[in-house]
């Protein structure tokens, strides 16, 4: 595991992995970023599991090239059945994938736990079918709250992954201390 230090990304999709950047929604402002950058030389395919997808923080680091933003193909997700449909139904040589937010759907608990393993579980290896031709980006965010069930699908992603990635939580302010009259 790696602390990431800024997501100016450094990190590029790579053929034959995919890499796991795990920390606060505020992670995916870089990862849009990084959509526009990796458009400019070819088509990506953006997956949002947690509607994070703004296209216009993608417009604008782009500069509005209609070029670069046609090669960039968008699908969401709203349950945890979509998401597997749709990592099924992406062709493996449809350029590097970048998935945002993935397990937000899978944090639903109206789904039976074990259901969604299973469905995580082979949501794996479709990422590991569309790993080989162009490799990607996997976003996740902890769950808000850390029930057992939550915390084995992150260690089930986390263990699928070529690399992973951390960003540390933002180190909390120091407390106002309370005024003394005397």
């Amino acid at each position: 595991m790696h602390y990431l230090a800024s997501l100016n990304l450094l990190l590029e999709p790579k053929p034959g992995s995919w890499m796991l950047l795990v920390g606060p929604a505020s992670l995916n402002a870089g990862l849009l970023q990084g959509i526009a950058r990796f458009a400019g030389s070819g088509r990506v395919t953006v997956l949002d599991g947690g509607n994070r997808f703004n296209a216009y923080t993608v417009a604008r680091t782009a500069r509005g090239r209609s070029d670069v933003l046609a090669r960039i193909h968008v699908a969401r997700a709203f349950t945890c059945f979509q998401a597997l449909a749709l990592l099924e139904g992406t062709p493996a040589d449809s350029g590097p994938f970048v998935l945002l937010d993935l397990l937000r759907t899978f944090y639903d608990e109206s789904v039976p736990p074990g259901e969604r393993k299973r469905l995580l579980r082979l949501c794996l290896a479709q990422l590991r079918r569309l790993e080989a031709s162009s490799g990607g980006l996997v976003s996740v965010h902890p769950p808000a709250l850390a029930s057992p069930a939550a915390l084995e699908l992150l260690h089930l992603l986390e263990a699928g992954a070529g690399a992973i990635y951390l960003q540390p939580p933002p180190v909390p302010a120091a407390l106002p201390q309370q005024m003394r009259f005397f």
